[in-house]
């Protein structure tokens, strides 16, 4: 198998992955779209929430020292040295709400960070964020396929002169009813230095010679063709029947009829 035939599958593999995970982030959108909206309408509904919140807090806390004072008794007022807010007394009087007060603070959102979860979390920025992660790796499979296609034919282009014809499989088939051509044709498929394959016979009646490849082997098929006097457009990839006789060779001849005179 070739890479490039590994990276088609691959390609596909990588191609489904990424219709899944939209797929998958279409419920998510939905479940998210939803609690958004609940969460809108019970601001809507209760905007004075949090206020309500800390009123009813300093209810619990003032029946809590109220019950605390009945046990231990009242304490004596301490001298005031200076004067002190509202605020401040009752926060020093009440750690618990000081306390509760100052986790509320730092359990808040920053507000730049609150615009940016707000915008970052609608629906249609999930959807557009999703949709472009999917153009993306559809478009990095095609470009990446094209630079593996062109550093192949660069590769090809670069070693097609350095390869060798002894490494270069020819398979002889006879496409005549001329007897013994085939074996003439394989003669002259070693003298050129190519490694001699299958010699045998197919269907008769072919009148010009052709050159069939193998997959990745229409260099070597171009060489062939070039020491047996074979026109170019003579050249084409291997058949299925011709796969057969050939027994696994790079390229095979198939002699015709101008090959007898």
């Amino acid at each position: 198998m070739e890479i490039s035939d590994l990276f088609d599958r691959f390609g596909g593999y990588v191609s489904l992955a990424a219709l899944a995970g939209v797929l998958l982030l279409v419920p998510l959108y939905l479940s998210q779209r939803r609690d958004v909206h609940r969460l809108r309408a019970w601001m809507a509904r209760e905007p004075d929430h949090p206020t309500a919140d800390v009123a009813a807090s300093e209810v619990l806390l003032d029946r809590a020292e109220t019950e605390l004072e009945q046990l231990l008794g009242t304490p004596e007022p301490e001298p005031e040295t200076g004067e002190t807010s509202a605020a401040t007394r009752v926060t020093h009087e009440r750690p618990a709400l000081e306390r509760v007060t100052m986790e509320r603070a730092a359990l808040a959102p920053h507000p730049r960070w609150r615009r940016f979860v707000a915008v970052a979390t609608r629906p249609r920025v999930l959807v557009s964020v999703a949709l472009g992660a999917l153009v993306l790796a559809v478009g990095g499979i095609f470009v990446s396929e094209a630079l593996l296609e062109d550093n192949s034919g660069r590769e090809h282009r670069t070693h097609a002169g350095a390869l060798s014809p002894g490494d270069i499989t020819v398979a002889v088939l006879n496409g005549t009813s001329v007897g013994g051509l085939a074996g003439r044709v394989g003669s002259d498929v070693d003298s050129a230095g190519f490694d001699l394959g299958v010699v045998t016979s197919t269907a008769p009646g072919l009148a010009k010679t052709k050159l069939l490849y193998a997959d990745g082997q229409k260099q070597a098929a171009q060489k062939v063709a070039k020491k047996l006097g074979v026109d170019s457009d003579r050249v084409q990839p291997l058949d299925r029947e011709s796969r057969r006789l050939a027994n696994g060779a790079d390229v095979v001849v198939i002699a015709g009829e101008d090959r007898a005179s």
